[in-house]
């Protein structure tokens, strides 16, 4: 230990560790992290934080029995709001329903206006199938908490689910607006507007999530997000079978998945219905976005040659 930290306070030696444990977080070197959170553990005159950050560490490790063991470290100096969240949240992943519940009573008791105390309820009355339970506890989330977003989410989902859709559009409608990444309920609300017949909302709504998840794709090279702008398209394709624009957006997502011979039939086909259908411009850009896939692809070249002499 350096000469700085032999004149720290208990209280000040562990918050200086408790700031290396996350700096070691952030560096993903969670064993040495872990080193370091026991050194906090035992020098903080009140180790209730530093039990916590273990057991965080821990759950992310997806060492439930040890979080769970450290939470209820914890747990034993007193009830902590940031612990019970800890540790029902490992509860309900292991799938421990009952006592994951038990716990978040718990927490209401001691935090009754904390929006997170019905969320994590209304979480576990979803997960038990309980539907009115989990909207009543999520509604309480939403009014302590009007831009919790995720709770909005959650709530439009289980509308969804028991084909409520209007109910499941507004509730989603509000999640849109407080989530800083709406995709998914855009998607969902896509579907919602599909399920009532609403062609015009639903077809926005698929290509509105369809490029924000490609654009994701670009930048992060997922191909998860890819699979997911692919699947926004196709719903949006059931909506509108003939929409050519719709056709090339498949066919380049597809060719960016690997599946290059199977998209570049797609293209050619849409290319050549547009032919038949006098659409030449249709079939000029569709043409474009082959050769933009593989400059070198001479049909495509000889074909677009033949549509542009045509035009």
């Amino acid at each position: 230990m350096s000469e700085n930290q032999d004149n720290m306070s208990p209280q000040e030696l562990a918050d200086f560790l408790l700031n290396k444990v996350r700096l070691l977080c952030r560096e993903n070197q969670h064993e040495q992290a872990l080193e370091v959170v026991e050194q906090a553990i035992k020098h903080a005159p009140n180790p209730t934080q530093a039990c916590l950050i273990k057991g965080q560490i821990l759950f992310g490790l997806h060492l439930f029995d040890d979080a769970i063991e450290a939470a209820d470290k914890a747990l034993e100096l007193g009830d902590d709001a940031e612990v019970l969240k800890l540790k029902g949240n490992v509860l309900a992943t292991k799938g421990d329903l009952k006592e994951a519940m038990e716990t978040f009573n718990k927490l209401e008791e001691i935090a009754p206006d904390d929006a997170d105390t019905y969320f994590l309820k209304g979480s576990i009355f979803a997960e038990m199938e309980n539907v009115e339970k989990a909207l009543e506890n999520l509604d309480l989330a939403t009014e302590i908490k009007p831009d919790m977003g995720h709770a909005w989410y959650n709530k439009g989902m289980i509308l969804f689910n028991v084909e409520r859709y209007g109910a499941a559009i507004k509730a989603l409608d509000s999640a849109i607006d407080h989530m800083e990444d709406a995709t998914e309920p855009i998607f969902i609300k896509g579907l919602a507007h599909r399920r009532l017949g609403q062609s015009k909302d639903a077809l926005e709504c698929f290509l509105t999530a369809a490029e924000m998840w490609e654009v994701r794709a670009l930048v992060s090279r997922s191909q998860d997000a890819y699979l997911d702008a692919l699947n926004a398209i196709e719903n949006a394709l059931e909506v509108d079978v003939t929409n050519v624009d719709l056709w090339r957006k498949r066919g380049k997502l597809l060719y960016r998945l690997g599946h290059k011979e199977e998209a570049k039939s797609i293209l050619t086909n849409a290319a050549e219905l547009c032919v038949q259908e006098d659409n030449i411009a249709d079939a000029l850009a569709t043409y474009d976005l082959i050769l933009e896939l593989e400059p070198d692809n001479e049909e495509a070249q000889k074909a677009r040659e033949e549509i542009g002499n045509i035009a």
